[in-house]
């Protein structure tokens, strides 16, 4: 549950951070990814021939969903941004925002097909559980962070 809090905390300095170089967003990334394996990690509780398989797969997993966030951090950007003027861009940030949320649980279910493949329901579901409870309260996190009016 520590964990889970710090991924918060970190997820709250991303939302902060849009408007720092990308060298100190790159950098809170990494910690955020190391902190979120951990989570995992915890989470799963992989026998030793399991996190043979698992891990590799979840390395790829990661890469998309990174490429995700990115697009993530691009509308918040424009959103946060847009805001402090007249939001002239807002059907295409709903536009964008409704993709990414639908391309993240479609790669959520992809891999998690790829996980019961290799190695069983069980552990495929665990993925599934906690990524989805992962990118939920993060998303809850932005959102508290986000300027509303």
């Amino acid at each position: 549950m520590k964990k889970l809090f710090a991924i918060l905390v970190f997820a709250g300095l991303m939302t902060g951070a849009f408007a720092q170089k990308h060298t100190e967003i790159e950098m809170i990334r990494s910690v955020y990814k190391l902190e979120k394996k951990a989570v995992v990690a915890d989470f799963m509780k992989l026998s030793n021939d399991d996190a043979a398989k698992f891990w590799p797969i979840y390395e790829k997993y990661e890469a998309e969903r990174i490429a995700l966030g990115d697009r993530k951090v691009k509308i918040i950007t424009d959103y946060v941004n847009d805001r402090q003027k007249e939001v002239k861009n807002a059907d295409s940030m709903v536009k964008e925002s409704a993709d990414i949320q639908r391309s993240e649980v479609s790669l959520r279910e992809k891999y998690y097909k790829e996980v019961k493949d290799a190695i069983s329901l069980k552990t495929a579901l665990d993925f599934y559980q906690v990524e989805d409870v992962i990118a939920t309260a993060v998303r809850m996190k932005i959102w508290e962070e986000m300027p509303m009016h």
